[in-house]
């Protein structure tokens, strides 16, 4: 039996938790009747709605369940981003829903005894049963296999579980055993760039509703800029909304100008999906504008100016509004807009920033060649991100005033993995960093300050050893193991890593550092993302320029813009660097090392008279005579030179 008619025929509301309790009426939500056919639709495996906050999709989401249960019983997981949301879900709206409806209160006991064997988060069915797990869950999220899976607002989900991986895809792994599984996630977005459904509706069909005018004919998606609204005649101004009136809220077809009130707008919906739903469209007029590259049937732009549920309004809607802009005005709180966008609109909000764009970056690429040290750089410094299976690696050229050039991206692959310090793919990396790179001006230059990521609990004993072993044989480059700074904290760019006090009677008490003898500094990685987002928008020349060359390898420029500063979801008033959805940010990641390097040799305190004896010191091509040792490697020979990290110190008193 298809879905609509189950819940025409079987469904009702609660008593508590539903703002109309009693017979369930589809009507009140036909915009969802489209997507009532996809989740029938055993061909369609996963379904996506991007949507506003209160439509009506908890409770059309329990009835689809209880049809399952009524029709289609099988194993069925729900997941929600904690343990307690699930609770309350289940408590205040499932459990309630299961008991007032007649034909699913005799094929499952929510009485509460414990005589029966069921949980408040686990209920079995004849056939089946239905289990609500939170995402910071290993065990909830893993060991459950489900013919259906249903992601309840997927941008709050765990993103990494123990290590082991995003929820969302854990619990995809439950639907493998079943032919005829399904995926289901529905949710507000978040941060545009970050939102994990804004991601996946990316891949999918994208599809929208457009509504017909009852005037004109013209169909249009609903849209925030139709809405208006009158002021007041008088002076006197509410202290929230100034002038605004928002009970004369109003909107108006974008085409004919003709004017919908509350009442207009639900018939226009309820007509427009009633006419496709009867002239055969499975879809109910939901139209797809996408390429469905993922597979995902995807619905889209559902804000609240499509709720047709009694009792709602297009003022309450712009009061909303006006409170948010208040707030964003007055008090400067930006997330009460963001809330409203993301909660009232269903869209991703967008953070007005000055970061400049890859094809911006892309068209301010000088014309120099790789591995070659332009004119105005005189110390190398490289910044290394260590994957499991590769290592990323930039070198960056400073000069006066901080200005800079990159000189390598690029990545080595390991053989095996990165895991094994014996694996050729840090000989591979030797070669790079212990070599010397050309001036422009015809000498040899060679690295003074590498920082290599060490933060990955499965690589870090191989940093450490290349870090300890290479440190005692190029004592002349500073080589530091390096990890970011936490989320709750906002260090400098570089600091000195505190005196560590280690008892070797106790090992159980020494870090994996430690054990290695390896001093490890924090980046302030927060401050030093800020300080390359400013160095982007520069000019192409001048103070501080920050340069790259032309034939850098092609995805340079998305990675170093993958990420987008947006609030911290756990610390308020605090606006952290964070990866937009589905992006690579290695080469980013390098550059916030290079320039901790930078900032460990002091490049940014350097006086002029400093740069101008570097600079003599490169011109003088005699005093850096090179061979190639036994292990192939290419070093300076002349072992009285200092090096470049100890002039820079030595400089800097």
């Amino acid at each position: 039996m298809p879905t609509l008619k189950w819940l025409t025929e079987n469904f009702y509301l609660p008593q508590e938790g539903a703002a109309l309790p009693g017979p369930y009426n589809p009507d009140y939500v036909p915009y969802l009747w489209g997507v009532f056919h996809a989740l029938d639709d055993p061909g369609i495996r996963t379904i996506a709605l991007m949507k506003a906050a209160q439509i009506g999709w908890t409770f059309a989401i329990i009835g689809y369940i209880g049809r399952r249960i009524h029709t289609e019983p099988s194993p069925m997981l729900i997941l929600f981003p904690k343990e307690g949301t699930g609770r309350e879900f289940a408590d205040e709206k499932f459990t309630p829903s299961i008991r007032d409806t007649p034909a699913l209160a005799k094929l499952m006991d929510v009485s509460g005894s414990r005589k029966t064997g069921q949980r408040t988060m686990f209920r079995s069915f004849p056939g089946g049963f239905i289990k609500m797990v939170g995402s910071n869950s290993i065990g909830s999220v893993k060991s459950t296999p489900a013919s259906l899976v249903v992601v309840e607002e997927p941008d709050d989900a765990n993103e990494d579980i123990k290590g082991q991986g995003g929820a969302i895809t854990l619990a995809q792994e439950r639907l493998k055993r079943f032919t005829n599984s399904k995926l289901i996630l529905g949710g507000t977005p978040s941060i545009k760039g970050v939102s994990r459904i804004e991601e996946i509706l990316d891949t999918s069909d994208k599809r929208v509703l457009p509504i017909r005018c009852h005037d004109c004919g013209g169909s249009h998606v609903l849209d925030w800029a139709n809405v208006s609204w009158l002021d007041r005649d008088d002076k006197i101004e509410h202290p929230v909304y100034g002038a605004a009136l928002p009970e004369t809220a109003i909107y108006a077809c974008p085409y004919c100008g003709t004017v919908w009130d509350d009442w207009r707008r639900k018939e226009n919906i309820l007509e427009t999906v009633r006419s496709a739903f009867e002239a055969g469209d499975p879809f109910c007029g939901w139209e797809s504008t996408g390429q469905n590259t993922g597979g995902v049937v995807g619905f889209t732009r559902l804000s609240e100016l499509y709720v047709c549920i009694p009792g709602t309004s297009l003022a309450d809607v712009v009061r909303d509004y006006l409170e948010a802009d208040y707030n964003q005005r007055v008090k400067g709180d930006e997330n009460a807009m963001k809330v409203f966008v993301n909660s009232k609109l269903g869209e991703p909000y967008e953070y007005k920033d000055e970061q400049a764009g890859a094809d911006e970056l892309r068209a301010k690429a000088l014309d120099y060649k790789e591995k070659i040290v332009p004119r105005g750089g005189f110390l190398l410094t490289a910044g290394i991100d260590v994957q499991h299976n590769r290592v990323a690696v930039v070198v960056r050229a400073w000069g006066r005033n901080e200005e800079s050039w990159l000189v390598y991206w690029g990545e080595f692959f390991a053989d095996h993995t990165c895991v094994d310090r014996n694996d050729l793919v840090w000989a591979e990396l030797d070669g790079l960093v212990f070599g010397d790179f050309t001036h422009e001006m015809g000498a040899a230059i060679s690295i003074s300050a590498i920082s290599i990521d060490s933060s990955d609990g499965n690589t870090n004993d191989s940093v450490y050893h290349w870090v300890r072993s290479r440190g005692s044989r190029h004592r002349d480059v500073q080589i530091m193991a390096i990890k970011g700074s936490s989320e709750q904290q906002d260090p400098e760019i570089f600091a000195t890593p505190k005196v560590r006090s280690i008892d070797h009677r106790r090992p159980d008490r020494q870090t994996k550092a430690d054990k290695w003898g390896v001093k490890v500094y924090v980046v302030g990685t927060n401050r030093a993302k800020d300080w390359l987002a400013g160095r982007m928008n520069l000019e192409v020349s001048g103070r501080g320029s920050w340069h790259y060359y032309k034939d850098v390898r092609a995805d340079y420029f998305d990675q170093i813009t993958a990420e987008v500063k947006a609030p911290h979801k756990k610390v308020q008033n605090r606006r952290i660097w964070q990866l937009k959805s589905g992006r690579r940010n290695e080469a980013l990641d390098c550059e916030t090392y290079a320039l901790h390097g930078a900032r460990a040799i002091r490049v940014h305190l350097m006086r002029p008279a400093q740069w101008d004896a570097l600079e003599q010191r490169l011109t003088q091509q005699e005093l850096f005579p090179v061979e190639k040792p036994t292990n192939g490697a290419i070093v300076v020979s002349d072992k009285k030179k200092p090096s470049r990290a100890d002039i820079a110190r030595r400089l800097n008193g």
